[in-house]
């Protein structure tokens, strides 16, 4: 005899409502969960690509200061000059590698002779005094610079207020601490050397077109550079038309520099400069004391780029006379001489009117 199974009790339609709802509910948590746990982990796992990329990176930029020191030993046992037909004055072209991982490299770089350009810690001595204050020989020789590239001429009395060593300011154009910390963003003045070209933007300019100031700092950054405390020559074999102007010499003997320039020749001594250059002594001592034909200070810029990840090459090798070549600045940013923007950090008073 077959017993018959008790009929299965049905749930109440209500119930049977809810039971499916939290079905459905965790069945989302479960999905959102996992869906959470996988960028999580996709993040993490680009992270860590992008980490070994950027260190990668670096090796490839430390690679690429060695070369370049190679270089600059290899020219100082082939001459005892420096100049544009050199082994090192050229742009290497972008070089394109692929690592066993597959990774593709891409990297380009250039040597610059930054004893090509005026150099604005010239302008003060060890003891942070401006050289030949009495007679302003130091801020007669910097004005061109100034002029030239469109800027007031008092500007040049910020630049030597920011770096000399005392709180009085210089001329009437001359700023302070005093005058930068009543600015919109107060600081103090430096009160010493130079440490990068960038700082200039933080100087008392007062310009009322922001687009001519921006166009005027470019040229005058253009000319300039920031090498470490000491007093440092201009190269004529590798300065640029517009430092050989601000400098003063004539057009006959800009010519003339140019001209053996672009024949790929190049003055293979001091005495050979002056002697094509005709100074007069007594009269022309300051010109003849700013030129030398060999170079201390040069600047490797350029890229790396592995897969997302991007390095900046910009650092500064100093080369001694016995032709040892060390790094002795290193930034990993992009070169880049134009102001940022026109609402810099260049301070004006705060308008309490």
């Amino acid at each position: 005899m077959r017993l018959k199974q008790p009929p299965h009790p049905k749930l109440p339609r209500q119930q049977r409502g809810i039971a499916i709802l939290s079905v459905l509910v965790i069945a989302v948590l479960i999905v959102t969960l996992a869906a959470v746990v996988f960028a999580r982990q996709s993040r993490a796992v680009r992270q860590t690509d992008n980490f070994q990329s950027l260190e990668r990176a670096w090796q490839y930029v430390f690679m690429m200061e060695q070369y370049a020191g190679l270089q600059l030993q290899l020219d100082a046992k082939d001459n005892k000059y420096d100049a544009l037909s050199d082994r090192w004055a050229y742009t290497l072209p972008t070089q394109t590698l692929t690592e066993e991982s597959g990774a593709i490299v891409k990297f380009t770089g250039k040597l610059e002779d930054l004893q090509g350009r005026f150099n604005l810690n010239n302008l003060v001595s060890q003891d942070g005094e401006l050289r030949g204050k009495l007679d302003g020989a130091a801020l007669n020789q910097l004005k061109p610079f100034v002029t030239d590239a469109g800027l007031p001429s008092g500007f040049t009395d910020a630049i030597a207020d920011w770096l000399d060593s005392n709180t009085q300011p210089q001329g009437v154009d001359g700023a302070e601490r005093d005058y930068y910390l009543s600015g919109t963003i107060p600081y103090l003045a430096a009160d010493m050397p130079f440490a990068d070209p960038s700082e200039v933007r933080l100087l008392r300019l007062e310009m009322q077109d922001p687009n001519l100031k921006d166009k005027a700092l470019s040229q005058f950054l253009s000319t300039i550079t920031t090498l470490p405390f000491q007093k440092t020559t201009i190269n004529p074999n590798t300065a640029s038309k517009e430092v050989l102007k601000a400098l003063r010499l004539s057009d006959n003997q800009i010519a003339l520099i140019l001209d053996k320039r672009k024949l790929k020749q190049a003055y293979r001594s001091k005495a050979e400069f002056i002697q094509e250059m005709a100074f007069t002594p007594g009269k022309d001592d300051v010109l003849m004391n700013s030129f030398d034909v060999t170079t201390q200070y040069f600047r490797l810029t350029g890229e790396v780029q592995i897969n997302r990840a991007r390095v900046f090459v910009n650092s500064l090798l100093l080369r001694d006379p016995k032709g040892a070549v060390r790094v002795i600045m290193r930034q990993f940013d992009r070169v880049n001489e134009q102001p940022i923007t026109t609402n810099d950090a260049s301070n004006t008073p705060t308008n309490t009117e």
